[in-house]
């Protein structure tokens, strides 16, 4: 039987498992963290016209088209583009869009007869969750005083 046998001061060991374990009770500022990454790969995926998974927004209707104004599908008037929001639920975080129209573009829909389609723009996929990973890994460091 091996024996290995430690001494010295522990105090920054212990203080790492604290500040590890308070972390893991008390996720809100890395869940923040995650939510700012969030919108911002939102945004980005708005910008690109693509969906969380890489397909590109259904086209508008050739009559809207024409009269449309502003940049971009889903940024006609920037709030949607803008206004996009995070929050926390407990140990769960939100984000997404609150404005009226957020679902529809979403998930579409059916309006005075007329067919929206759907041009899911939230989701979380391997990029989203590589960044959550990345986020994780520097509030370890962090935590462990690296």
């Amino acid at each position: 039987m091996a024996i290995i046998k430690i001494t010295g001061n522990t105090d920054r060991i212990g203080k790492a498992l604290s500040n590890l374990e308070n972390l893991g009770r008390n996720p809100a500022g890395f869940l923040a963290a995650i939510g700012d990454e969030m919108i911002q790969h939102t945004q980005h995926r708005i910008e690109q016209g693509v969906t969380p998974t890489g397909e590109p927004f259904h086209p508008l209707d050739p009559f809207y088209a024409v009269r449309k104004k502003g940049p971009g599908i889903l940024r006609e008037s920037q709030a949607l583009f803008s206004r996009l929001t995070t929050r926390l639920d407990g140990n769960t975080l939100i984000w997404g869009s609150n404005l009226p129209y957020a679902a529809v573009h979403q998930f579409g829909a059916v309006i005075k007869g007329r067919t929206i389609p759907a041009r899911p723009y939230l989701g979380f996929n391997n990029e989203d969750r590589q960044v959550a990973i990345d986020t994780l890994e520097t509030f370890f460091r962090r935590c462990l005083g690296g």
